[in-house]
C-alpha cells in the first residue's frame, strides 16, 4: 500500500494516493504501542454500530493516565481524526507523526513538555462504508469513508446533544483528559484559492479572555509561522459573503454543536484543520502532518504560559456572573486579510446553458479582501446560584454527567425560591436537523416564585469549572441547549382541551366574576378584528387564563435558584 509504506520515509513525507483503512491504521497503531514504551493504544468506547474507538497516548514515560502526564508537569493535545470519514487526511498524518515522535530523534523533542492523545479514527462506522464517490468535489485519496455515521449522524453537530455513542464516549474522554488544545482534522470544500490549508481556531471573542489571549497572541501566529518556513500556504478558515472569495469573507462561527465551540465552553482551545479538497492527497496530508507539528512546536515552547492561560480561563469561568450565548457576526467590524486567489471568470456552462464560475490556475492574483471576524453576544445569561434539575429528565442528566458536570440529588422535598421560564414563542425548523426539529428564535418570560423541588431532583451549584458549558446546556434561550434540541419538547404540548358548548358556560362566568379578564379580553376584541370574528380563538384565549389551564404548559421544567 503506497500511503502505508511512505510512513517510513526519511523525510517525514506522505506519498501515494491511498488512506489507510481503520482496519489498517488500527493494526498500525497497536504496533507502535508494541515497539515503544512511550506509547499505548486503548480503547475509549464504542461507535454505534458497536466497532470499538481508540485513543492512541505517546506520553515519552510519564505514564499514560491524565494524572501522571500531568504530575510530569505535561500539557495535552487531543487530535480527534475521522470524524468525517470523506476526510481522512488525519488519519494518515497521524500514523506519519506518531512514528516521527517516537523515533526522529529531532522530532522527538517536540513531546518534552507535550503528551499527545489520538484518536485514529472517531467515526469507525462511517469509515468503514468506504467508497469512492460520495465526495463528487474531492481530489483523492481514491477510497475513502462516508460522512453520516451507523445512524447516519454527522458527528460534528452531535457535541452538544450526545445523540450517538461514539459522542458519548468521547465527550466521557475528553472530560477524563481535559486535553489544553483539542485539533479536529478534516477536508474543506468551497472556493478555489492558492492555500492548502485553512485554519479554524476557536472563535475568538467567545473563548475566556485569557485563552483567547494565548491563542491569538502565541498559539496560531506561531502555527502560521511554522507553516510559512515550510513553504504551506495557510488562510484562516472562512465562509464567503457573495460567490467567490473576492466579494469578502467572514469567520467562522463555531457554536456548541460543534467540536471546537463545545470544549470552548470548557476552557480549551479548538482547532480544525481543513486541508483545501481540490489539491492532491499525499500535499494535503503532508500539509496536516506539519499543521501538528506547528502546534506541537507552540505548545513545547510555551508550556508554561498555556498553564498559565488555562488556570485564568477556568478561574474566570468559576468567578464570572454570566456568559454571553448566541453570537452573530458584527459587520461593521472589517479588516483587510491578503488574499491569494484565483483570476474568476464567467462562462457559459455547457451543461445548463448559464454562467458558471471558472478559477484561473494559469492566473494567481495577490489581493486582499474585506474580513470579518467579531462576534457580539445577543444574549447574556446570568448565572444562578444553582440550577434544579426535575429528575424525571434523566437524557439531561446523563448528559451533564458525561460533561462532568457536579451534581447533588435534593435530600427531601421542599419549597424553593427559584426562576422560571415559561416559552413564549419559538420557530422549529420545518425539515428534520440531525435526527432533531431544531426550536430557534425562542423567547420567554422569566419570573420568580415559591416552587416544590423533590427528593432526588438534581441540584447544580455554580462556582464550577463547567458553568459556562452548564449556564449554554441549560438556558432555555441558547440556540444549542437542550431546550432547543428538543429533550424538554414535552411541555410544549397540551395534554387536556375543551368542548366548545361547555367551556362556553365556564368562560362566560369567568369574565362575570374576574373584572380585570374581561377587560383584558375586550381590549383584545377591539385591537383585532380577526380574533374578534373568531370564536375559537376566543376561547381558546380565555381557556389558557382559566383554571382548567394546565399549569405546566410551557413552563421550562429547569429552575434556577435564587438566593
Amino acid at each position: 500500500m503506497v500511503g502505508i509504506t511512505g510512513f517510513a520515509n526519511a523525510q517525514w513525507t506522505f506519498k501515494g494516493d491511498t488512506s489507510a483503512t481503520w482496519e489498517q491504521a488500527i493494526t498500525r497503531f497497536g504496533e507502535l504501542a508494541e515497539m515503544h514504551s512511550g506509547a499505548k493504544l486503548e480503547e475509549i468506547g464504542q461507535d454505534d454500530d458497536g466497532h470499538p474507538i481508540h485513543l492512541f497516548i505517546i506520553s515519552d514515560g510519564s505514564g499514560s493516565t491524565p494524572d501522571s502526564i500531568r504530575a510530569a508537569g505535561k500539557n495535552i493535545l487531543w487530535i480527534t481524526n475521522a470524524i468525517h470519514p470523506g476526510e481522512p487526511d488525519g488519519i494518515d498524518a497521524c500514523l506519519m507523526l506518531a512514528q516521527a515522535l517516537l523515533e526522529s530523534d529531532q522530532l522527538m523533542g517536540l513531546v518534552v513538555n507535550t503528551a499527545v492523545c489520538i484518536v485514529p479514527v472517531y467515526n469507525v462506522s462511517g469509515a468503514l462504508d468506504r467508497g469512492r464517490y460520495s465526495r463528487v468535489n474531492q481530489n483523492g485519496p481514491l477510497e475513502y469513508g462516508f460522512r453520516g455515521n451507523a445512524k447516519n449522524l454527522d458527528l460534528n453537530r452531535d457535541f452538544m446533544k450526545m445523540d450517538s455513542r461514539n459522542a458519548r464516549s468521547l465527550v466521557a474522554a475528553l472530560t477524563k483528559w481535559d486535553p489544553d488544545v483539542y485539533f479536529e482534522t478534516h477536508v474543506s470544500d468551497g472556493a478555489d484559492h492558492q492555500y492548502i490549508m485553512a485554519l479554524l481556531a476557536t472563535q475568538k471573542d467567545k473563548l475566556s479572555a485569557p485563552l483567547s489571549a494565548f491563542m491569538q497572541k502565541t498559539l496560531v501566529p506561531g502555527m502560521y509561522a511554522w507553516m510559512k518556513r515550510r513553504d504551506q500556504l495557510m488562510c484562516p478558515y472562512f465562509e464567503t459573503h457573495g460567490d467567490i472569495p473576492e466579494s469578502g469573507l467572514d469567520g467562522f462561527y463555531d457554536s456548541p454543536r460543534y467540536s471546537s465551540g463545545y470544549n470552548a465552553l470548557f476552557d480549551r482551545i479548538g482547532i480544525i484543520s481543513e486541508t483545501h479538497v481540490l489539491k492532491p492527497y499525499a500535499d494535503r496530508v503532508n500539509a496536516t502532518f506539519q499543521l501538528l507539528l506547528g502546534t506541537l512546536d507552540v505548545m513545547n515552547r510555551k508550556p508554561k504560559e498555556l498553564r498559565a492561560a488555562r488556570a485564568a480561563a477556568k478561574s474566570s469561568t468559576i468567578t464570572a456572573k454570566g456568559f454571553g450565548l448566541n453570537w452573530k457576526l458584527d459587520t461593521t467590524v472589517v479588516e483587510q486579510l491578503p488574499w491569494k486567489g484565483y483570476q474568476v471568470r464567467r462562462e457559459p456552462s455547457s451543461v445548463t446553458g448559464l454562467p458558471r464560475i471558472c478559477y484561473d490556475h494559469e492566473l494567481p492574483t495577490d489581493t486582499t479582501v474585506p474580513w470579518r471576524d467579531t462576534y457580539r453576544p445577543t444574549l447574556t445569561e446570568a448565572k444562578p446560584s444553582a440550577f434544579v434539575i426535575p429528575q424525571q429528565w434523566q437524557e439531561v442528566i446523563e448528559r451533564l454527567r458525561l460533561s462532568g458536570v457536579e451534581m447533588e440529588p435534593v435530600a427531601a422535598d421542599t419549597m424553593m425560591r427559584v426562576e422560571q421560564d415559561s416559552i413564549r414563542d419559538l420557530t422549529t425548523v420545518p425539515m428534520p436537523y440531525e435526527s432533531h426539529y431544531l426550536h430557534k428564535d425562542i423567547s420567554v418570560e422569566r419570573t420568580i416564585k415559591e416552587m416544590p423541588v423533590h427528593a432526588g431532583d438534581m441540584l447544580v451549584h455554580m462556582g464550577k469549572a463547567t458553568d459556562r458549558y452548564v449556564v449554554e446546556a441549560l438556558s432555555s434561550r441558547g440556540e444549542d441547549g437542550f431546550f432547543a434540541w428538543n429533550f424538554f419538547d414535552g411541555v410544549l404540548q397540551q395534554k387536556e382541551w375543551y368542548n366548545d358548548y361547555v367551556f362556553e358556560d365556564y368562560a362566560a362566568r369567568l369574565l362575570l366574576h374576574d373584572p380585570g379578564l374581561k377587560e383584558t379580553f375586550e381590549a383584545k376584541r377591539s385591537a383585532d378584528p380577526g380574533f374578534a370574528k373568531d370564536a375559537n380563538a376566543q376561547l381558546t384565549w380565555l381557556y389558557r387564563r382559566s383554571p382548567w389551564m394546565e399549569p405546566t404548559w410551557r413552563k421550562y421544567p429547569v429552575l434556577r435558584v435564587v438566593q
